[in-house]
């Protein structure tokens, strides 16, 4: 059977994977915040084949990549906005590991 954080950790994965807000993720499984969601998907991320697991590491930059477009884009949001957005968006994106 297996341990209840694993099986968290991979429905994280799959709904990422299928283009979901950790925001949302986290809210729809119960999870504290969006940055436990983030966790989740990396430990998750880490049990993976490495071949499966640099798949999911380009999707992922993939997704971060058109965000960061769309942050860019935002003229709604002042300059200092976008930038705290578009740091977080790097961290992100640093903490996928491997190739980032």
């Amino acid at each position: 059977m297996p341990d209840p954080t694993e099986a968290v950790d991979d429905r994280v994965l799959q709904l990422r994977g299928q283009g979901q807000a950790y925001a949302r993720i986290s809210r729809d499984l119960g999870l504290g915040r969006a940055a436990d969601a983030q966790r989740a998907f990396r430990r998750a991320l880490g049990r993976l084949p490495s071949p499966d697991a640099e798949r999911v590491r380009g999707e992922e930059r993939s997704r971060l990549d058109r965000l960061a477009e769309r942050v860019r884009a935002d003229v709604t949001s002042d300059d200092a906005a976008r930038q705290h957005r578009l740091e977080a968006i790097a961290r992100m994106r640093s903490q996928l590991g491997e190739d980032s």
